[in-house]
């Protein structure tokens, strides 16, 4: 399986993932400590940023994405 990571933070979901040969094709991660995270492990996997800013000729470049995995942030939540 190919696929792209959203609001990926440390990528929990590529360590979860990885013993079954599932393989990341690219990240859309902004804050400064996950990406450095990221870089750090995964320096040929794409940080395409902030999801906003993502566009069709970016995911065009990742080639084939089998699976799209988000986890939105919930920090901005605010529960009643």
């Amino acid at each position: 399986m190919r696929y792209l990571s959203l609001f990926s933070g440390i990528e929990a979901a590529t360590v979860a993932w990885h013993p079954l040969g599932w393989m990341p094709v690219g990240f859309a991660e902004i804050e400064p400590f996950p990406c450095a995270v990221l870089e750090h492990h995964y320096p040929d996997v794409p940080n395409l940023g902030s999801v906003t800013d993502i566009t069709e000729a970016m995911i065009k470049q990742l080639g084939p994405i089998d699976l799209v995995v988000f986890g939105s942030p919930c920090q901005d939540v605010v529960v009643k």
